[in-house]
């Protein structure tokens, strides 16, 4: 027995909503966060306990410009790199900012959250390797 035009049309709309919501909301944040360029890396924010930065090692050459997209995944955090002179300010929950610099000189250095995001704050921290 095969199904009624209406029970067809019912499936057709509630797979429309199924694969059309989530395809629409991927979408927006994507135009909202803006196209990463390229050379651009993408670091996600988030509290240590949910599992800090992403990624928490960065590696790039000496000389090299840097620009960091910086998404504040789950409240809002800030970003510093002290060596280099960067201060992102604070990032709201949602939102990225995007912060340039060269790297002028080679060795480890390490990067912050610049606001109390949570109990375990002073433990967000992330590192930027420049090699030569």
């Amino acid at each position: 027995m095969g199904m009624k035009r209406a029970e067809r049309l019912a499936l057709a709309v509630v797979l429309a909503i199924l694969v059309g919501v989530p395809a629409a909301v991927f979408s927006y944040q994507a135009l909202r966060n803006g196209p990463a360029s390229s050379g651009e890396i993408f670091l996600v924010a988030r509290t240590v306990e949910h599992g800090g930065w992403s990624p928490a090692r960065i590696v790039v050459k000496q000389g090299q410009t840097v620009r960091l997209r910086i998404l504040a995944e789950d409240v809002t955090h800030g970003f510093q790199l002290l060596h280099f002179g960067v201060n992102a300010g604070a990032i709201k929950t949602g939102s990225t900012k995007v912060v340039e610099f060269t790297a002028d000189r080679a060795g480890e250095f390490p990067f912050y959250c610049s606001v109390r995001c949570s109990p375990l704050h002073m433990a967000l921290m992330g590192t930027l390797v420049v090699e030569p």
